[in-house]
């Protein structure tokens, strides 16, 4: 089975990508940011964070205060450096678990930090969606109603664009239709079908 990591900065349109697939070829998609939530949902997760991180960040009924955390993150980067530790080593077993599990051609797996973690030796491909940085901005002040700062401090705190590109075996753009990704996707479905076949 061949596995393809897809990956972009944020507001570049990861989830469209990955939904199209999904939708349009029924290819399954496992994603990291899921997974992690599954994760800190269940109570030695959340004891470790609240051990390294402080009781600040967990509520009476010992549930994560995830806006507040995310909040953390974003404007103390020691915070994120030992979330990330607690995290990343679990999330990438669970994702080896449930790619394990799979009995299709290809698969897809949404890694919004995959080139900053550089953990890419479990994949095949590496699939970038890209848009401009401007367009990056507009796209998470809408989204999640903040400020312009805040988008380009989470910017700033991911993988530059070039770097993302260098590395990419495929890339998607995303700067102008819904359309003009979905064209893009089923060449790249086809693409994925055609190196999945056993080499001769």
């Amino acid at each position: 089975m061949l596995v393809v990591g897809l990956t972009g900065g944020i507001g570049c349109g990861k989830s469209l990508v990955s939904d199209l697939f999904h939708k349009l070829f029924n290819i399954p998609i496992i994603d990291a940011d899921v997974v992690a939530r599954e994760l800190t949902q269940t109570s030695p997760v959340v004891d470790i964070i609240s051990q390294q991180l402080g009781k600040e960040y967990i509520d009476n009924n010992n549930n994560l205060l995830r806006e507040k955390l995310r909040q953390a993150i974003f404007s103390d980067s020691s915070i994120r450096e030992k979330l990330e530790k607690i995290l990343h080593p679990l999330v990438y077993d669970e994702i080896r678990n449930k790619i394990s599990q799979l009995d299709t051609s290809y698969c897809i797996v949404v890694i919004p930090l995959l080139l900053e973690t550089k953990r890419t030796e479990f994949l095949d491909r590496i699939l970038v969606v890209d848009c401009t940085v401007e367009q990056q901005i507009s796209r998470v002040m809408q989204r999640d109603q903040c400020s312009e700062s805040h988008g380009k401090k989470i910017i700033a705190a991911q993988i530059d664009r070039d770097s993302r590109l260098s590395l990419a075996d495929d890339i998607i753009k995303n700067d102008s239709s819904t359309a003009a990704v979905k064209e893009q996707v089923l060449l790249l479905h086809k693409k994925y079908i055609e190196l999945s076949k056993p080499q001769n």
